[in-house]
């Protein structure tokens, strides 16, 4: 059985040339349990411990559960179970701590750090308040998003009403190496504006939790698929604000996609882990498929 994509083994060999002098390299598989492990999923998780193979990285396993509203234990509990069925399993303490009913690698059990990340940026004077909506915004560029022209730059945080919170981002060029990929320049303060780092529900945002973890974690390896990115570079720019000095290198794989195109997704439940086992499908033929259309 040929368990990893041969292009993650042979980039994590580039991660270890390039990363041996900050060791240890680290890399993550960090899902949002807003619904069942897809082949989709399982084609990343391949990706993501074939490169920490090649690597000889650590892998933690962290669970991205800021989405209050979508994320539950019941999805959580599920997405551990099948990572351990198809045997992507790791030495590492945050596997262990996940079956635990409080883990600092489940975000909705340390708001407290976010907290601490959010109260940094706001004594550096780099946080305000936006009232903006979809609708005050122009339509979404190539890449799907909208770009954020800056309109509340400067207004307080405690605006009244619905209000999110977004960081000034620093108007540069970033450049991380993608090993698979190359160099990825980016230009986020003109490309997509300042993110939200809390939405106008007060809950923390992906762009800002996922950055608070990895500095945490000390991830400096980080391999996840190619539509996300765009968020690369206004991810090392809030990193960098937030005090990371280590560099970090990426691997942005392909994409597995639907009959009719489109990325599959957690709708579609016919590909889901749990029901290819049912069907009868081994580990190892759940495993291959997923890596059927790699590329």
């Amino acid at each position: 059985m040929q368990r990893y994509p041969d292009d993650a083994l042979v980039c994590g060999e580039v991660a270890r040339r390039l990363l041996g002098g900050h060791t240890p390299i680290v890399t993550r598989f960090a899902p949002s349990p807003t619904g069942e492990l897809h082949l989709g999923h399982v084609l990343h998780a391949a990706w993501v411990w074939g490169v920490a193979e090649g690597a000889g990285a650590r892998v933690i396993v962290r669970m991205e559960d800021h989405d209050r509203a979508r994320c539950t234990p019941a999805f959580e509990r599920a997405i551990l179970r099948d990572l351990a069925w198809l045997g992507f399993t790791t030495d590492d303490p945050s596997l262990a701590s996940l079956q635990e009913a409080h883990s600092t690698f489940r975000q909705s059990n340390v708001p407290e750090f976010y907290q601490a990340a959010f109260d940094q940026l706001a004594r550096a004077g780099l946080l305000y308040g936006c009232t903006c909506g979809r609708a005050d915004l122009p339509a979404p560029g190539p890449d799907g998003e909208r770009h954020y022209p800056g309109t509340c730059r400067g207004e307080p945080i405690d605006r009244p009403g619905r209000t999110a919170v977004r960081v000034m981002l620093p108007d540069h060029v970033t450049a991380v190496e993608d090993l698979r990929l190359g160099t990825l320049h980016q230009h986020p303060a003109r490309e997509h504006g300042d993110p939200v780092i809390r939405d106008a529900q007060g809950q923390w945002t992906y762009q800002f939790c996922v950055v608070v973890d990895d500095l945490r974690h000390g991830i400096n390896l980080i391999v996840r698929g190619e539509d996300i990115l765009a968020s690369t570079g206004r991810q090392l720019l809030l990193g960098e604000l937030l005090g990371r000095t280590t560099p970090f290198v990426t691997v942005h794989h392909p994409l597995l996609y639907a009959a009719d195109g489109t990325k599959l997704s957690k709708r579609d439940r016919s590909e889901t882990v749990r029901a290819l086992r049912e069907a009868g499908m081994s580990a190892r033929e759940v495993v291959e498929a997923g890596m059927m259309d790699d590329g």
